[in-house]
């Protein structure tokens, strides 16, 4: 880990530009969305998790070759009467998560509806994800990988199934992500976080509806 502020690639070299990206992170009701984010961003899990209630607001940075992504991300609550306020976190996103949960096959088609949504109203170029939750379940599984697999590949998402409550393909997951995201290699970031892959931030503000380059 880098102590002198500026992001390390892993052979020690720096990396000096950082380009932030919007993310949102969409599903049903306890799917485990904020689970993924807060393993991803924290490396936590907790059994009771909280409901979010309208969106939580964090940052994660993720490190590779010559880049860093800063993923800002939007983490939506699923409850039905907070689907009216969707469109004001996944427009001008550069990314987005639909996430349902492999023992229950209500949250895999509400997840197509979210993907379907997507592709209707979000940017034309936006990276969407499909995330199969929920895979130490193994044993209650009622969605099929291949079913969801074949899905994803038919309407050009990524896809895959990851745990957050063991970490299994979380971090994976969000630099695929990162990876496919268009970068703008001319213009230099703003300067390193002050720990390598880690910035965590919570932010009462509205999102913002442009893009976020």
């Amino acid at each position: 880990m880098s102590r002198s502020g500026t992001p390390q690639r892993p052979n020690g070299a720096p990396q000096g530009k950082i380009q932030p990206f919007k993310l949102v992170l969409l599903g049903e009701s306890a799917v485990g969305k904020s689970s993924l984010v807060l393993r991803f961003v924290k490396g936590q899990f907790h059994e009771y998790q909280e409901s979010t209630i309208g969106a939580a607001f964090l940052t994660q940075t993720v490190c590779f070759d010559d880049t860093t992504v800063k993923f800002e991300i939007w983490d939506t609550a699923g409850q039905e009467r907070y689907h009216s306020l969707a469109p004001m976190y996944y427009r001008g996103s550069q990314a987005a998560i639909v996430v349902y949960d492999i023992t229950n096959t209500d949250t895999f088609s509400r997840a197509k509806s979210w993907v379907k949504e997507l592709h209707r109203q979000a940017s034309a170029n936006i990276v969407i994800s499909l995330a199969g939750n929920k895979a130490d379940l193994g044993n209650k599984r009622m969605v099929d990988y291949e079913e969801a697999h074949a899905y994803a590949e038919e309407n050009g998402l990524l896809f895959m199934e990851t745990s957050a409550k063991t970490a299994s393909n979380v971090n994976e997951l969000f630099l695929a992500i990162a990876k496919k995201l268009p970068k703008n290699t001319d213009q230099p970031g703003p300067g390193g976080p002050s720990r390598r892959g880690i910035e965590l931030t919570e932010n009462p503000e509205p999102p913002k509806s442009g893009c976020c380059k």
